[in-house]
This record gives C-alpha cells, sequence and structure tokens, in this order.
C-alpha cells in the first residue's frame, strides 16, 4: 500500500518548474530561519524551494561535536528546516539491507544481499537525510532520500517501499523513526515571532496532533505578546483553509477553539497569491 500511495503521490505531482506560482512565492519569503512542520508525503515543498534557490534541511538540527553529555549544535549553515512528522514519498530506510549485510558476514559469505536501492550501483541516487556527526543509536542515520525518484517511480511496480506512516488513526504508534522531529514541541512557539497553520483542519485521524498545536499556540499567544522580542513584536496566528460556508468555517474555528482569536486572523478562500500575501503580512 505504501509503494502505491507514494507512486500516485509522485504521479500527480509536478516538476520543481512546472509548480502554481503561488509556491515559489511562499518558498521565495520563507526566512531562512523559519520552521516548516508539515504531515505531507510528498515533495511540492521541497521542489519549490529547490526552484527558488533556497537551502534547507529535513531534519531538527546539525551538529558539529558529539559526546562528553551533549551535541554541539552547528549553526554556521542558514536554511529552511523541514520536518515532515509522517515520512515522504521519496524515504527509505537500509535497515533491512545492514541485516543482511550482517547475516552475510556471520555466514561466511563474500559479497552484499541484493537491493534495490542500496545494492543497485546506485541506480536512484540514494542520499543521507542528515550530515555532520550523529548519535550512534540515531534512527536518522537509516533514512536515505532518493534524488532521482522519477525513475523509481516510473518502475509498473515500485521495488521498495517509501518511510511514510500508513493513513489510520494509530500513525503515533509507529513514528518511532521520526521522534526527534517532535522533540521540544511543549516548549514551542514561546520565542517565535509567528505562527501559520495552513491547510490543516485538525481531522480526527489526526487528533494526536491537538495537544501539540495547543501548546505552540498558547505559548506563543501567552508568553511576550506585549513586549518586543529581538525590537519586533510577535504577529498574529494565521489560520488558513478552504471552506465554502459559515457552517463549514465555524466548524473549522470550533476544532480551533484553543486559538485567542483576538490574537489571529483567519483565511478560508484556499491557498493562492492571496493566501501568502496573507500569511506574510503583519497584523501588528
Amino acid at each position: 500500500m505504501k509503494r502505491f500511495i507514494g507512486q500516485i503521490i509522485h504521479e500527480r505531482t509536478p516538476s520543481k518548474d512546472s509548480l502554481p506560482q503561488e509556491y515559489y512565492e511562499f518558498a521565495e519569503r520563507l526566512s531562512l530561519n523559519d520552521i516548516v512542520i508539515t504531515l505531507n508525503y510528498d515533495v511540492v515543498l521541497e521542489r519549490a524551494l529547490d526552484h527558488v534557490g533556497k537551502p534547507y534541511r529535513l531534519f531538527p538540527h546539525r551538529y558539529s561535536k558529539i559526546g562528553d553529555g551533549f551535541n554541539t549544535v552547528d549553526d554556521s549553515r542558514d536554511e529552511v528546516t523541514i520536518l515532515k512528522l509522517h515520512g515522504s514519498l521519496d524515504w527509505f530506510s537500509n535497515k533491512s539491507y545492514l541485516h543482511g549485510l550482517d547475516a552475510f558476514k556471520k555466514q561466511g559469505v563474500d559479497g552484499a544481499p541484493n537491493d534495490p536501492i542500496f545494492n543497485n550501483n546506485d541506480k536512484y541516487g540514494h542520499c543521507p537525510l542528515v550530515d555532520g556527526p550523529r548519535n550512534e543509536d540515531d534512527p536518522l542515520l537509516n533514512i536515505y532520500r532518493l534524488k532521482n525518484i522519477d525513475r523509481f517511480y516510473g518502475n509498473y511496480d515500485p521495488p521498495a517501499v517509501p518511510m511514510i506512516l500508513s493513513p489510520s488513526h494509530m500513525k503515533i504508534v509507529y513514528a518511532n523513526p521520526f521522534l526527534d522531529f517532535w522533540w521540544g514541541w511543549g516548549r514551542a512557539g514561546g520565542m517565535n515571532l509567528g505562527v501559520s497553520i495552513i491547510g490543516f483542519s485538525l481531522p480526527l485521524h489526526d487528533d494526536y496532533l491537538r495537544i501539540c498545536l495547543y501548546r505552540m499556540v498558547s505559548n506563543f499567544q501567552g508568553v511576550y505578546w506585549d513586549q518586543p522580542l529581538l525590537d519586533w513584536y510577535k504577529n498574529h496566528v494565521k489560520l488558513v483553509d478552504y471552506r465554502t460556508d459559515e457552517k463549514s468555517k465555524d466548524e473549522l474555528l470550533e476544532r480551533y477553539r484553543f486559538i485567542d482569536y483576538e490574537k489571529a486572523d483567519v483565511y478560508t478562500d484556499g491557498f493562492s497569491k492571496d493566501a501568502v500575501d496573507f500569511i506574510f503580512s503583519q497584523s501588528r
């Protein structure tokens, strides 16, 4: 199921030079200090950032040193941070391949086991998701990103399973490889200048995210609201969705009833250039 979910999404995703203009506008206006947290499997944002030439990483922190009781963060690069909480159609794990290598070694067999990605003459251009030193038990070390996903999903039957969490009410149970993406959410928001929620209507099957969003928004609207941070005042929370009538709009506002709407702005005409202007506009 995961293989064909990835294939169908890929088939319907435009190339990096064929996306709607509003995606390029959104990518262009992102700050190199921004963090984008997404539940989508697709690579639309990555392609938009590649198109406009803006650097990004797909993991929380890069380290310059590991050990001595703590890790030293490498802050020498300015880049957008994208955290894909449910995985991505172009991510694959090498754990099965490493188990195969270990089995070959224990049995005294020369060579390496067949693998459609990791022992296939670099056919799909796999590269590590993370870079720099990491702890040996870091599960992100096992995740690789494919550069040539057009070739991979061009197969009638995709030859490997992407690292995505299957659509269900229990996704969080299988999220162990991505737990580093969740670290610190309970403290997030307090020192941020802006928070935007785009196209996430808080559906019941993702209700476990409610507490994370509640903490982030509460911290944001409750800490330093009337005091400047680095000479800037916090902007209003921006909530963007697509709602065609007042009833559905009221349902959205009810789901996000933990937002203080006196400190928030709502846009319900979908994602467009006007929505991008709305997201990056100053309300105070």
